[in-house]
């Protein structure tokens, strides 16, 4: 036997089997924290799956609905030009109508102009 610092005597063996219940309930308790943090993490980690395919989902979505958006604006763009260039020709052919002589001299002069624009010498 031993005297403590408090004047009290110890038995050894008590000590030491004390020593060994504070050891084990340590083990014990780090256990069950090991086990929340798992948890918890767990937890955590589906949690960011789950935001993250929310994420994309939204993300895809405001992306097709942005292509949409595009596909329509140009296929309103087509329309419109395929219109313009209609009316351009019926225009056209409503001048080519109503005065000939002047449709075949500007066709003249716009033939010329270009055969001396394309026969040009390169020297």
């Amino acid at each position: 036997m031993r005297e403590t610092g408090n004047g009290s005597k110890e038995n050894w063996a008590e000590a030491i089997e004390r020593a060994k219940e504070h050891f084990n309930e340590g083990w014990r308790e780090l256990g069950r924290a090991a086990e929340m943090a798992k948890e918890k993490g767990q937890s955590t980690w589906t949690e960011a799956q789950v935001k993250g395919r929310e994420a994309w989902v939204n993300a895809k979505a405001r992306g097709m609905e942005t292509w949409e958006d595009a596909k329509e604006a140009g296929l309103e763009a087509l329309d419109e030009a395929r219109d313009r260039g209609e009316e351009l020709m019926k225009d056209a052919e409503r001048i080519v109508r109503k005065y000939p002589g002047r449709a075949v001299g500007l066709s003249l002069l716009a033939g010329m102009m270009l055969a001396g624009l394309f026969s040009r010498d390169k020297d």
